[in-house]
C-alpha cells in the first residue's frame, strides 16, 4: 500500500519531520542515502537563535523552535532509550566591541566572565545569551533514527532519489537504482543534495556550502563559546571547533590551512588547548539558499510538493519547528506558525 506521505533526505529535518507525521497519524516513508558530507552529522549542534544578524522575525521563529527542543528530546529518549545532551545553559560571545547588547542578552563584565569560564583568555566585551545553548546533533541522529525504525507507521528505503513527477493529487518518486513509489504528498528535505532531484515544479535555489570542523582533546569550558573567528562547543571530553563558510560545491574534503586556522582560534580563546591533540577533523555541505533563510511550505502550483530543505546552518535548531509545520501541512491543516515568507515564491 502506498504510504500517504514519501519523504526525500533522511537527515535530522527528513527523520523528525516522518515521526512527526505518523505522531499526526500518517503513514509515511524515507528515501535517502547517507551522503558524504551530509550536515546533520557534521553540525557542531548549537542552538542560537540569538548570535547572528537575523532579524526580529527569523529570531523569532528561530527561539520558537530552540523551545520545542527539552519536550522534543525527552520523547525521543523515551521512545529509544538514548539520551540526548541538551544544554540550555547560555552561550557567551565574545565581541570585538561595546555596542549595545540585543534585548535578550546580558552584558558580562570581565570578572563575570570569568567567573563563568575562568580559562577563557578573553578581555573584550561579553554577553551572555541565556536559554540558548546546544544539543549533542550526533545523539540526536541516532535518536531519530531509532525511533523512525521503531515506529510502525514509517517505513525507511535505501536509495538516492533521482527524480520525482508531481500532480495535482499525488506524486511519483524514482530512485537511481530505477523503482518508482507513489504518495499522495513528497517533502522535499534532501539538505543540500535538494536541488538535484529531477521534476521539481521551480529551480531550488539551495547551494552546498562547506563547514569545516574540528575536535581537540579536552573540555575547559561549559558554556558554547561564540568567538570572533570561531565557535567552541563543549562534546563530552573534548572541544568541538568551527566552523569555515566555503563555496565549493560538493567537495567534503578538509583541508590543512582549515584545520591551522581552526586550532588558531581555539587556543587564543582558550590557550589550555594549545597543546591538545585533534581527535576528529570533518566537513559537512550546509544547504543554504540566498537570503539565508529556509524553504518551508507547500510548492503554490501543485500542491502534492512540500520544501522542508536550505536550512542552512540552523538545520538542527529549526529541526522541530520544521517537523510540526510539515506533519500540520500534509494532513491539510493550517501551520503552527506563519510561514510566509519562507516560501519557495520568494524566488519566483
Amino acid at each position: 500500500m502506498a504510504p500517504d506521505v514519501i519523504v526525500v533526505g533522511d537527515g535530522v529535518i527528513g527523520l523528525a519531520c516522518a515521526l512527526a507525521i505518523a505522531r499526526a497519524g500518517g503513514t509515511c516513508r524515507v528515501l535517502g542515502q547517507t551522503e558524504r558530507g551530509a550536515a546533520s552529522a557534521a553540525s557542531g549542534g548549537l542552538l542560537a537563535p540569538s548570535i547572528g544578524s537575523a532579524d526580529a522575525d527569523f529570531r523569532a521563529f528561530m527561539r520558537s523552535s530552540r523551545d520545542r527542543y527539552p519536550t522534543w528530546v525527552r520523547w525521543l529518549a523515551e521512545r529509544t532509550g538514548i539520551d540526548i545532551t541538551l544544554s540550555r545553559a547560555g552561550i557567551i560571545e565574545l565581541v570585538n566591541d561595546d555596542r549595545q547588547s540585543p534585548s535578550s542578552a546580558n552584558s558580562l563584565d570581565s570578572a563575570a566572565l570569568h567567573s563563568i569560564e575562568p580559562q577563557l583568555a578573553w578581555s573584550g566585551a561579553a554577553r551572555m545569551h541565556g536559554d540558548d545553548g546546544f544539543v549533542d546533533n550526533v545523539r540526536l541522529l541516532a535518536a531519530l533514527n531509532e525511533a523512525v525504525r521503531c515506529e510502525w507507521s514509517i517505513d525507511s528505503g535505501d536509495g538516492r532519489v533521482a527524480s520525482i513527477q508531481p500532480g495535482a493529487n499525488g506524486c511519483s518518486v524514482s530512485t537511481e537504482d530505477g523503482r518508482t513509489q507513489l504518495a499522495r504528498t513528497v517533502v522535499i528535505a534532501a539538505g543540500a543534495w535538494s536541488a538535484l532531484i529531477a521534476g521539481l515544479p521551480r529551480p531550488i535555489p539551495v547551494e552546498p556550502v562547506r563547514g569545516q570542523m574540528l575536535l581537540l582533546h579536552g573540555c575547559p569550558i561549559s558554556h558554547a563559546i561564540s568567538a570572533p573567528d570561531a565557535y567552541l562547543v563543549p562534546r563530552g571530553v573534548g572541544t568541538l571547533v568551527g566552523s569555515t563558510l566555503e563555496r565549493v560545491g560538493f567537495d567534503s574534503t578538509t583541508t590543512t590551512g582549515a584545520k591551522e586556522r581552526l586550532r588558531t582560534a581555539a587556543v587564543t580563546a582558550l590557550p589550555s588547548l594549545a597543546d591538545a591533540e585533534v581527535n576528529g577533523f570533518w566537513a559537512g555541505l550546509r544547504p543554504m539558499t540566498p537570503d539565508s533563510l529556509p524553504l518551508l511550505g507547500r510548492d503554490p502550483d501543485l500542491r502534492s510538493v512540500i520544501y522542508a530543505c536550505g536550512h542552512g546552518k540552523n538545520g538542527i535548531l529549526l529541526a522541530p519547528i520544521t517537523a510540526e509545520v510539515v506533519a500540520a501541512l500534509a494532513a491539510d491543516s493550517s501551520a503552527p506558525y506563519d510561514i510566509s515568507r519562507y516560501s519557495i515564491e520568494r524566488f519566483d
